[in-house]
């Protein structure tokens, strides 16, 4: 059996700390067009391009006069026509040539066949009512910043700001190589004894989601040299890689002793339990993520080590979000608790001892959901169990990390719950 005895364990902040610090990312850009820019990263300075308005234009819905009729009070309106005295000016629209101020159109009296006007109240100054060159967009003002998240608004001023393409940060190219002898392709006929690969759909969709691009690799067996070259390749050719289980203590989990020939092993294992067997390393200057393999492990180990590492190639903050919540319902008995402990004098074989020295932190993650109390206080359901249903762990909101060296929280206490990351 080989040796994890000197198997270094870090805690996940210190975990997420070594990746960030270790990565040498080479930005690119590119040049999409603007409609496609939404939820991407600006890769310089944008600015504008023109004014707006670029003449006098009308505020609101009006009518267009000359202020020197109006310099001497209440002009006599008897004589008056449209097109000589006055004329329609709509907002938005430049004011009419020979006109400079404006009067909306709700006070103003007109006539069926628009051959007399009358003014309910009068202008106050001359260029009321209207807009002057430049005073919604000047051109060369600054749009959007370098490292900004391009939203629906900001795309709006640039196309205002007379853009249709923007020059943005690419997205990180993200290896995902699922490894596993038992792993079978979703959609064939499954073999006995064969289970099916389905975490490189829900990595790749959280990479897609954050604003990543996904590479998915071929399944590749449990052999030491055929990972190795997997991940070779991903290196040289992606900014980071997943590698999806073969990290933990199996005759066949290779992972780990191979990156120890290949590159250099950041840490083996995290104090947090699932996913207790999630690691880091570098080749060359490629972080490597490790992925422990069950999917309830996998959903939020990636969201704690893969989402701060495209967040940084990104530009944007890496901090994950957190919400205090009374908490509603008690956290269930987890297995192997002290609270079942009483029903078992001795250890079963099928019991994994505790990976948790004496006197050190471990964290058990436990998910969430949010709502609502009838008092209006925002409140955190625990999830009822490990096993949860498809819709049961889609409606999950967040993460509570409950240390092994303090009291379990009670119904009422205020707790701190890590939000799960949502797509960009």
């Amino acid at each position: 059996m080989r040796d994890h005895s000197n198997h270094v364990e870090v805690s996940r902040d210190q975990a997420v700390r070594l990746l960030l610090d270790s990565e040498s990312f080479t930005r690119r850009s590119e040049r999409i067009p603007l409609r496609e820019a939404m939820g991407r990263v600006a890769s310089c300075d944008v600015r504008s391009l023109v004014n707006l308005p670029n003449s006098r234009s009308c505020k609101m819905d009006s009518v267009a006069v000359r202020w020197a009729d109006f310099a001497d009070g209440s002009p006599d309106t008897s004589t008056w026509r449209r097109g000589t005295q006055w004329e329609f000016a709509n907002t938005g629209i430049a004011m009419p040539d020979g006109f400079d101020t404006a009067i909306v159109i709700e006070n103003v009296r007109l006539s069926d066949d628009l051959s007399k006007i009358e003014f309910v109240s009068l202008p106050s100054e001359q260029y009321a009512g209207t807009s002057e060159i430049g005073s919604k967009l000047k051109e060369g003002e600054l749009l959007v910043s370098k490292g900004q998240l391009l939203s629906p608004l900001l795309c709006s001023y640039l196309a205002m700001g007379n853009h249709d393409e923007v020059d943005v940060v690419c997205r990180p190219r993200v290896a995902v190589i699922p490894t596993g002898n038992e792993l079978f392709p979703a959609g064939g006929q499954l073999p006995i004894g064969k289970n099916i690969e389905s975490n490189s759909y829900l990595i790749a969709g959280k990479i897609e989601g954050w604003g990543g691009e996904s590479v998915v690799w071929d399944i590749v067996r449990d052999d030491k040299e055929s990972i190795k070259r997997a991940v070779v390749d991903a290196a040289s050719r992606c900014d980071f890689v997943v590698l999806n289980a073969g990290s933990s203590k199996g005759s066949d989990d290779w992972n780990v002793e191979m990156l120890e020939e290949v590159g250099r092993v950041l840490y083996h294992q995290t104090s947090h339990g699932p996913g207790h067997h999630s690691w880091g390393a570098l080749v060359g200057s490629t972080p490597i993520v490790g992925i422990s393999g069950p999917p309830g492990g996998a959903a939020f180990t990636a969201d704690f080590y893969i989402y701060p590492l495209i967040r940084k190639y990104l530009g944007l903050p890496t901090q994950p979000r957190f919400q205090a919540a009374r908490l509603a319902e008690p956290f269930p008995a987890r297995r192997g608790s002290a609270k079942r402990a009483h029903k078992r004098e001795k250890a079963s074989g099928e019991d994994r001892p505790s990976v948790v020295a004496p006197g050190s932190e471990f964290f058990g993650v436990r998910q969430v959901r949010l709502g609502v109390g009838d008092d209006g206080v925002l409140e955190a359901y625990p999830a009822p169990s490990s096993h949860l249903n498809p819709a049961e762990a889609d409606s999950m909101d967040g993460y509570f990390l409950m240390s092994n060296l303090m009291p379990e929280p009670e119904v009422g206490d205020i707790v701190t719950i890590e939000i799960r990351p949502k797509a960009i």
